[in-house]
C-alpha cells in the first residue's frame, strides 16, 4: 500500500479499491468535544473523539475486516462465514467485494436480532443464517457458533472462517492504523478509551500508544452483565480472550446501556453523529475521569509541560440501525414531541362541525395524525377543473360551455344540474360522487352525480392539511363511508371505471381518493372542489 490521496480523490479500475485502503486515505478526524459535552474542561481536560465513522463502511470493524482479508487471500474464491450480525458482517461483506468481487458471504446472526438490521445486512448483501440460544456467546464455548464455525472451515477447504475473536490480524490492523493516526494526529495523547468488543480495537490501538509513549493510561469500557449494549462484551465475556490485552489495558469500566444510547444521543445532536457503543466509550472515559478526581490523581495524568489532560474515545458506530433501541431505553421526555392538535377520541365530538372542541377531549397523545391518513397520496389523483371538465363530457366545445350551467333542468329527476345539454354529454363509464350536504348538492350539481353527504363536512369545514383536528375528524366520516357492506356493493359498482370525489375545496375530496383507491377504485378529486368546477364552467375555460 502506498502514500496517501491529498486531494482525496479516487480514479482508474482500482478506484474503490484505493477508497478502502486506509493508506491512500487522509486521517480520520479527530475532533475535540466543545465545553458542554466536557465536563472537565475546566480541570485541564481535553477530551477528542476519534470519528472511526468516517471510515468508508462507517463503522470501525471495517480496518480489521480489510487487515484479516489481505492475510488470507486465499478467501478470494471461499465462502466466507462470521460470527456477526452487525459491523463486522458489513465489513467483511463490503471489503470481499472490492477486494475480489467474492459476494458469497454469510453472517450467522442470534435470532433475537430486530428485523431491521436482519434487513439491513441483506440489504448490503450478506447471507443470514440464524442461530437459536444466547445472544452473545464466548468464543471458546464448544457449543456455541463460533466453535461450530471454526470446525466447518477445518473440515471444508472451500469455507473461510476469519475469526475475529481470535485472529491477531484483528488487533494488529489497530496497531498498524487506528493508534499510528492517534499519535501522529496527537502526540501529547494520556489517556484512550474505548468500548471492548472482540477487544482488538482497544488492544491494537493501546500496543501502539504505550510503544510511543509508556505513560498512557488505557481504559477499556464494557457492558454491564445482563444490560447489553450492542457491540461491546461484558468483562466475563471477554476476559478469555488471546489478545494480549493484559499488558495493554489499565481500568475496566462499566456502563449502563441507557447511559450509553443517552450519550450517543447527545453526541449525535452535537454533530458528532455516532451510535450507543461510541455513547458507551465517552460515559466510560467520563466515569474513570471522575473517580480519579475524587481520589485527587487528576494532576498525575496531565502533561508536565501544559498541564492538560488529553484523552481519546474511540467512535466505532452510527445510530440508525439501533434507533428502536433508543426510543426503548429513553423516556419520551428524551424526544421533542410530535406537534399536533390532539384529541382524546373516547370523548365525543360536538354535534356542529364548526364548534370548538371542549378541552375536555384534548389530550397530550402525540399520536392524531400517526393513526390516520396513512395511505399513498399521488398528485396525479389530483384533476384541475378543466381536465376534470373533460374527463366527465365526451364533447366540451368553447362556443357551448356558458350553456353548461342551466339554472334548471327540465328533467323530473334532475333539478338545477349542470352539463345537461345534448351537445355535452356525461362519460358513461364515470361515476361522481358529491360529498356536499343535501341542500347545497340540491342547489347545484353535475348531471348524473350520486349525493353521499359527509357527516361534519360544510362549506365552513377549517383547513382539511392544516389541522390535525379536522384531517382525523373528516378522515374518521370517510373511513365510515367506505367500509361496512353497504359501502362494499357501492364500491364494487365504482371500479367499474372512474369515480369523481366531490367537495367544496377540493381538500376533503383529495383524502377521499386516497382512501378509495386504497380499496382498488379508481379515484380523482378535484382542485378547488365543487366551486372550482363551476367557476371554470362559468368562464368557459376548457
Amino acid at each position: 500500500m502506498s502514500n496517501s490521496t491529498p486531494l482525496n480523490v479516487f480514479k482508474g479500475p482500482d478506484s474503490v479499491v484505493n477508497y478502502f485502503d486506509p493508506d491512500l486515505q487522509p486521517p480520520v478526524p479527530l475532533v475535540e468535544l466543545p465545553e458542554k459535552l466536557n465536563p472537565f474542561r475546566k480541570d485541564g481536560v481535553r477530551i477528542y473523539a476519534k470519528m472511526l465513522t468516517a471510515l468508508p463502511a462507517q463503522n470501525v470493524k471495517v480496518l480489521p475486516a480489510l487487515n484479516m482479508l489481505l492475510h488470507q487471500p486465499s478467501a478470494a474464491n471461499k465462502s466466507i462465514v462470521e460470527a456477526s450480525s452487525g459491523s463486522t458482517a458489513l465489513s467483511l461483506g463490503m471489503a470481499a467485494r472490492v477486494l475480489w468481487g467474492n459476494e458469497d458471504v454469510t453472517a450467522h446472526v442470534t435470532n433475537k436480532k430486530h428485523p431491521d438490521q436482519l434487513r439491513i445486512l441483506r440489504f448490503f448483501g450478506l447471507n443470514v443464517s440464524l442461530y437459536g440460544g444466547l445472544a452473545q456467546q464466548e468464543p471458546v464455548d464448544p457449543r456455541g457458533i463460533m466453535c461450530r464455525l471454526r470446525s466447518r472451515a477445518k473440515q471444508d477447504e472451500n469455507v473461510c472462517y476469519p475469526g475475529q475473536y481470535d485472529n491477531e490480524h484483528n488487533w494488529r490492523a489497530h496497531t498498524r492504523w487506528t493508534g499510528a493516526q492517534i499519535y501522529r494526529q496527537l502526540p501529547e495523547i494520556n489517556v484512550l478509551c474505548t468500548t471492548i468488543g472482540t477487544g482488538g480495537c482497544i488492544t491494537g490501538t493501546g500496543v501502539h500508544l504505550k510503544a510511543q509513549k509508556p505513560s498512557i493510561k488505557v481504559v477499556g469500557v464494557c457492558n454491564v452483565f445482563g444490560d447489553p449494549t450492542p457491540g461491546p462484551r461484558h468483562f466475563p465475556g471477554f476476559e478469555s480472550s488471546q489478545f494480549p490485552w493484559r499488558e495493554t489495558i489499565d481500568v475496566f469500566e462499566d456502563v449502563a446501556s441507557v447511559d450509553s444510547y443517552e450519550m450517543s444521543m447527545r453526541l449525535s445532536r452535537e454533530g458528532l453523529i455516532c451510535g450507543p457503543s461510541s455513547g458507551e466509550a465517552l460515559v466510560g472515559l467520563l466515569n474513570y475521569l471522575r473517580t480519579v478526581k475524587e481520589e485527587g490523581m487528576l494532576k498525575e495524568l496531565s502533561d508536565p509541560k501544559t498541564g492538560e489532560i488529553s484523552c481519546v474515545f474511540i467512535c466505532c458506530d452510527l445510530p440508525y440501525q439501533y434507533m428502536d433501541g433508543y426510543f426503548q431505553k429513553l423516556p419520551d421526555e428524551k424526544f421533542p414531541p410530535i406537534i399536533n392538535k390532539v384529541r382524546d377520541i373516547t370523548t365525543p365530538l360536538p354535534q356542529s362541525p364548526t364548534a370548538p372542541i371542549p378541552q375536555s377531549a384534548i389530550s397530550h397523545t402525540p399520536q392524531i395524525l400517526l393513526t390516520c391518513d396513512q395511505n399513498k397520496h399521488d398528485e396525479r389523483w389530483e384533476l384541475s377543473p378543466n381536465q376534470a371538465i373533460q374527463m366527465l363530457t365526451s364533447r366540451v366545445l368553447a362556443s357551448t360551455t356558458s350553456k353548461l350551467l342551466r339554472p334548471s333542468c327540465k328533467r323530473p329527476s334532475c333539478r338545477r344540474k349542470t352539463i345537461c345539454n345534448s351537445s355535452s354529454r356525461l362519460s358513461s363509464k364515470i361515476s361522481i360522487l358529491d360529498l356536499r350536504q343535501p341542500a347545497d348538492f340540491a342547489a347545484g350539481h353535475l348531471f348524473g352525480s350520486q349525493s353521499s353527504p359527509l357527516k361534519n363536512l360544510t362549506v365552513e369545514t377549517g383547513d382539511v392539511f392544516g389541522d390535525a383536528e379536522v384531517l382525523r375528524t373528516m378522515w374518521m366520516g370517510l373511513k365510515e363511508k367506505f367500509e361496512g357492506k353497504e359501502a362494499e356493493e357501492l364500491l364494487e359498482k365504482k371500479k367499474k371505471g372512474p369515480l369523481v370525489v366531490l367537495c367544496y375545496d377540493g381538500e376533503t375530496g383529495r383524502l377521499a381518493t386516497s382512501l378509495l383507491r386504497k380499496r382498488g377504485v379508481k379515484a380523482f378529486s378535484v382542485r378547488r372542489g365543487w366551486e372550482g368546477l363551476r367557476c371554470c364552467l362559468k368562464e368557459g375555460r376548457t
